[in-house]
């Protein structure tokens, strides 16, 4: 059995090191570590007379809920940090006062990896805050409209364990990376999903 997870943990750890999350054409002039998300929630709330300037960045979130609409997902979510070890796990790290953002996606997802609680890394574009429903209410929150998902299904595996040598370790979870197709201007976009099926991080 020990041998068995030291394999496990090999591939595993394997796979994070040899691949890149997104493909490198889109993480590029990717504001990740400098966007100030907070300041872009309470634009939300406090929308300025000024023009607006899109950002094009890269966010990490919980997902609190998803909204299926014809043509498109919104995806709403509370931010976390742009750490990969924490969104692999299914371990809480919540932050008091977190800001919550609204993701809009033109692509199919998997179903599971909608769950509530999933952990996602967004690639996109911000654009002008609406409001979105949630607890039969209102809420007026920042939208990003995504080109990239990445997404963890830690509520799968939330009580998920193997044993090894030294004790319990809790499974991996699946992950997916789906990205939208580049399509000329004036057509319809359609999502394409590059599937990643790995037992942990990438």
């Amino acid at each position: 059995m020990r041998i068995t997870g030291l394999i496990v943990l090999g591939v595993w750890l394997g796979a994070c090191s040899a691949t890149p999350m997104f493909p490198p054409a889109v993480t590029k002039d990717v504001e990740a570590n400098t966007f100030d998300a907070k300041a872009w929630e309470q634009e939300a709330y406090q929308p300025s007379r000024t023009t607006f300037v899109p950002h094009k960045v890269e966010l990490a979130g919980e997902i609190i809920r998803v909204i299926h609409q014809s043509e498109r997902l919104v995806i709403l979510a509370e931010e976390r940090p742009l750490d990969v070890r924490l969104a692999t796990s299914p371990t809480s790290d919540q932050q008091d006062g977190a800001p919550w953002f609204a993701v809009t996606f033109q692509g199919a997802v998997e179903p599971k990896m909608l769950r509530t609680g999933n952990r996602i890394f967004v690639i996109g574009t911000t654009y002008r805050a609406g409001p979105e429903i949630f607890g039969g209410a209102p809420r007026m929150l920042p939208h990003l409209r995504a080109q990239c998902l990445h997404i963890w299904d830690t509520e799968g595996v939330k009580n998920k364990y193997w044993i090894s040598g030294s004790g319990s370790v809790q499974y991996p979870p699946e992950e997916r990376t789906i990205c939208l197709e580049d399509k000329p201007s004036g057509s319809s976009s359609v999502g394409r999903d590059d599937e990643k099926t790995v037992s942990g991080g990438s």
